[in-house]
């Protein structure tokens, strides 16, 4: 009797393993969200890596998660098995909990999946809900949350207080992740010349994007844009030593990768004698009878000269050996009110002008689209 009293609890044992193991404990499936969970307050704890079931149901449900991270990467948010009619999107905040918002947001609402740079160690939160909160499903739905180590060398770099000091010459891989990333870098110029920023491998995902500036934390406004966004390989001029910075982004700051590709940034010294002359006021002085040596770079290069025309009423302008740009001149006469008034039309060179004897003008000359520009110095004629 006894025997059979043990063979009967092991049998038990054993059922009652088997109960435990397909209720979820060992099978590796997804764990369900535990609702209520549509406050930050009653955010359900999840497992990185480990895909859990959620439904947006009733409309407009939004589902709370937390997950407790140790160190600076990237928490990644996905989801598959989406019901047809809605589109998910997920939100990133820390938990105030004796504020009057509990939330902190860090990164609001974008379609999954999404991204949120995570800076240091910490207990962080993510909200889900259907785009529009006009839809629901009481189809499951697989949400999956991981942790990215970080593998960008220069995070955090995302303002000019934090950018990354780089050496002229010397690569980095840096990476537009994610959505939204920006990457400050700094360098330090020691003399007048040009900033060059290249770069190659570039993932078919995103597209580069850089400005370049000044910073002065005591200043107002703080930066201080030297040149626009413009697409790689792109170019700087830069007319006095001191610290320069260039942002980096995605073109339309809505896609990214988390491949790293290569980017350099280079030093050239200056090829133009007369720069700095990209404003009338620092033009330089030059006459009937000089060829000057010079050239248009980078794209957008505007070369403004000073011109006195002592007799004859027209001049002749010319170039050659120039290569990659059209050289176009103008000519304008500075007003009462030190502003430049147009005396000339836009002219392609070889080109005649009717000017007027005893007068001062005020010569620009550029690439006719100002959207190409070459480091091959040319010769510019006057006559």
């Amino acid at each position: 009797m006894p025997k059979v009293n043990r063979s009967i609890l092991l049998l038990l044992v054993f059922i009652l393993t088997i109960v435990i193991f397909i209720s979820g404990c060992g099978d590796g499936g997804a764990g369900k969200e535990k609702e209520p969970n549509n406050s930050i307050d009653q955010a359900n704890d999840i497992v990185l890596g480990k895909p859990f079931e959620i439904k947006i149901s009733p409309v407009g449900d939004d589902d709370w998660f937390k997950v407790d991270l140790t160190e600076q990467g990237y928490l990644k948010v996905q989801a598959s098995q989406i019901p047809e009619g809605l589109e998910l999107e997920v939100a990133f905040a820390l938990f105030q909990e004796w504020e009057g918002k509990k939330e902190k947001w860090l990164r609001k609402w974008h379609k999954l999946p999404d991204a949120i740079f995570i800076p240091e160690a910490g207990t962080y939160y993510f909200a889900i809900i259907d785009n529009y909160n006009d839809k629901e499903s009481k189809e499951p739905i697989q949400i999956k949350a991981d942790f990215i180590l970080e593998y960008d060398a220069g995070e955090p770099n995302n303002s000019p207080e934090t950018a990354t000091t780089l050496e002229f010459g010397t690569p980095i891989k840096p990476v537009i992740f994610p959505t939204g990333d920006k990457d400050w870098f700094k360098v330090n110029v020691t003399k007048q010349g040009y900033i060059l920023v290249k770069s190659k491998d570039v993932p078919k995902e995103i597209v580069p994007d850089i400005y370049y500036a000044k910073y002065d934390e005591w200043a107002d406004p703080k930066i201080q844009k030297l040149r626009n966004w413009h697409k790689l390989p792109d170019a700087c001029a830069v007319a006095e030593p001191g610290e320069y910075y260039i942002a980096l982004i995605d073109d339309y700051n809505d896609r990214s990768s988390e491949t790293p590709f290569n980017f350099l940034v280079e030093f050239l010294d200056e090829i133009d004698i007369y720069e700095p002359n990209n404003d009338f006021k620092t033009a330089k002085s030059v006459s009937r009878g000089d060829t000057l040596k010079i050239a248009i770079f980078p794209q957008g290069d505007k070369d403004y000269f000073k011109l006195n025309i002592e007799t004859g009423n027209k001049i002749k302008f010319m170039a050659k050996d120039y290569t990659g740009i059209v050289p176009e001149i103008r000519l304008y006469t500075l007003n009462e009110n030190d502003k430049l008034d147009v005396a000339s039309s836009w002219k392609k060179l070889p080109a005649e002008v009717d000017v007027t004897p005893g007068t001062e003008y005020y010569l620009l000359l550029h690439d006719d689209y100002a959207d190409q520009g070459s480091q091959q110095v040319f010769e510019f004629k006057i006559e």
